[in-house]
């Protein structure tokens, strides 16, 4: 039988990414098929699985959310299960999220809980804030009266299997713009006769720049990073007609986000019309914020209790993104983080590897998590 760590070597080696995760998704099913599940649904939403676990008396359903997909960076490590996939590779640690699931699961069959019903959902498309709409959307989760959501993330620079906790926001509301914006090209000797978007892009730049607010403490806190602009070519006998430039915001609050948004559509709508230019803009990869109930916390931190691990009470959010932020606007739940390590690399590095302990530790907290939540 696979034991959970070749579980998360196997998906390490075999990274795939967002919306591509099919050979992940269908080594998971077989793998939960081998040990005995039989309530397995797939197909529903790009390659995403959930799994029912029914107790044999009535009781609550608990939903855990793990991820599938993998990045777009080259591994630098040399180990035996180093990603065999150029260019692609688990530097999040989702391989070791959906081990530390399939790891529960296995828990759950050794020693099966009573009441209730407990959802594995491992979800694909996290890293682009896509598979959490498009699984909702999809009705799968209606047939279910879903009591409470959990998750949680690993977290370099955090003491080795400490539990982060924090009640409230946890992670912030992130979108990306991407902002086309279309002139005229021309002769380089004869700009007049064309339209160049660069003092456009300027203007903009300079727009967005003037909206930062980084302190974190603040209400107001809003950052705007600029991720990538596309303009002409080497081509120096020619005036550059069109332009693309792409922004990365982040805030505390969804509602604060939507009125910010709004604001930079318009300025950047003001500002293309002044130079003559037309626009057409795109929002991608949308992240809610995070937002952990006062009960699901307590739950969290009342696990970490009871299984003696250490406990760290965040005072303040991440600063990244979280797909799971619309689970939590949609259920009561709650996210956590578990340390990785302090001198560990950081997540999205080339050298990050998920530490193999924290594979009992998630998967322990999780069955403390439902075995107070189902059998109190």
């Amino acid at each position: 039988m696979t034991t959970a760590l070749e579980f998360r070597h196997h998906i390490h080696a075999n990274p795939e990414l967002s919306t591509l995760e099919k050979n992940t998704s269908e080594f998971i099913v077989s793998e939960l098929r081998k040990i005995g599940i039989r309530k397995i649904y797939h197909g529903f939403s790009m390659y995403s699985v959930l799994v029912e676990i029914d107790g044999t008396e009535v009781g609550p359903t608990i939903l855990f959310r793990c991820e599938l997909d993998a990045l777009p960076i080259q591994e630098e490590n040399n180990f035996a299960y180093r990603s065999t996939t150029d260019g692609i590779s688990h530097k999040c640690g989702h391989d070791g999220h959906a081990a530390s699931m399939f790891r529960f699961a296995q828990k759950l069959i050794e020693s099966p809980l009573k009441k209730g019903k407990i959802l594995l959902f491992f979800q694909s498309a996290e890293e682009i804030g896509a598979g959490a709409k498009a699984a909702i959307e999809s009705g799968i989760f209606t047939q279910f009266n879903i009591d409470f959501v959990f998750a949680y993330h690993n977290f370099p620079g955090f003491p080795m299997g400490a539990i982060m906790v924090k009640e409230g926001l946890f992670t912030p509301c992130v979108e990306s713009g991407v902002f086309e914006l279309k002139g005229k090209t021309s002769h380089a000797a004869e700009p007049l006769k064309g339209i160049n978007p660069a003092l456009a892009i300027a203007e903009i730049i300079v727009y967005l720049n003037s909206l930062n607010n980084q302190d974190k403490v603040s209400d107001n806190f809003f950052v705007a990073t600029p991720i990538h602009i596309d303009m002409g070519e080497k081509a120096y006998g020619t005036s550059v007609g069109k332009a693309t430039i792409g922004y990365t915001f982040r805030t505390w609050k969804n509602g604060r986000f939507d009125a910010k948004k709004l604001q930079i559509e318009n300025k950047v709508a003001e500002i293309t019309k002044k130079h003559q230019l037309e626009l057409t803009s795109n929002w991608i990869e949308t992240f809610n914020a995070n937002e952990n109930s006062t009960e699901a916390y307590r739950q969290i931190k009342n696990a970490a209790k009871a299984s003696n691990f250490e406990i760290i009470e965040l005072e303040k959010p991440f600063e990244f993104g979280e797909d799971f932020g619309l689970f939590t606007k949609k259920y009561k739940g709650a996210m956590f983080g578990i340390g990785s390590g302090i001198n560990q690399a950081p997540l999205h590095n080339s050298t990050f590897d998920f530490p193999d302990e924290l594979i009992d530790i998630a998967s322990s907290m999780f069955y403390q998590i439902a075995m107070q939540v189902l059998e109190n």
